[in-house]
């Protein structure tokens, strides 16, 4: 039994072959240099991220003909560089998942956050220290989007304001006294309304400039 769990572990060892190291931050101070490994899979592309001594599965993968993305960045402002992990999950470039591995510390590692990498197509304003997240083309012909904004309170992430289309209506919500997300416009859809359109976003971090890319093996 000793013998098969170690040609097991051998295995899923080998399947990583490709390996970055990340040393230098777009924001942020390094305090402890990043290894990852990643691994192809067809046209499916996962990682590993080691810490300490162990490598520990990550859950954000790319498919198609995308590829993970990898970089260090100042993720909750707090003047450390955190790890950013991440990649489109479909062949049409639409949804883009998130691994966020935010510097502890006390315990002079990295550790998940599951808030931030729930996220989809995360995005991050260094200006405003503002984050962003959502669906641009969720259908209806490309009118159903939604976008979230979020900012750090007392190193906890809240959702601070929605905006969202179907098919039929657009509303936006922001926070009231209590915190809580309420309704302040529901609307008709008017496809001659600019503020029923997804907002591009600008003054985000160039995420596909400072990342290192973790390319496919044919690439």
């Amino acid at each position: 039994m000793k013998l098969i769990a170690l040609l097991l572990s051998l295995i899923s060892t080998s399947a990583y072959c490709g390996t970055l190291h990340l040393d230098k931050a777009a924001t942020g101070k390094v305090r402890q240099a990043t290894d990852i490994r990643y691994a192809n899979h067809d046209e499916k592309q996962t990682y590993q991220l080691k810490i300490g001594k162990q490598w520990i599965n990550g859950s954000c993968s790319s498919s198609g003909t995308g590829n993970l993305h990898a970089l260090l960045l100042d993720m909750n402002f707090d003047g450390q560089a955190d790890l950013w992990v991440t990649g489109y999950t479909d062949s049409q470039g639409r949804i883009r998942c998130s691994d966020v591995w935010l510097w502890d510390s006390p315990a002079k590692q990295y550790r998940f956050n599951k808030p931030l990498s729930a996220i989809p197509n995360l995005d991050i304003s260094m200006a405003d220290r503002a984050i962003q997240g959502g669906i641009p083309n969720c259908g209806c012909a490309a009118q159903c989007f939604y976008e979230d904004s979020y900012k750090w309170r007392a190193d906890k992430l809240i959702a601070t304001a929605r905006r969202e289309q179907d098919c039929e209506r657009y509303r936006e919500y922001r926070l009231n006294e209590k915190n809580d997300l309420i309704i302040v416009k529901d609307e008709i859809i008017d496809s001659g309304n600019p503020g029923q359109q997804a907002i591009e976003k600008r003054n985000v971090v160039d995420w596909q400039r400072h990342a290192h890319i973790m390319r496919k093996s044919w690439e």
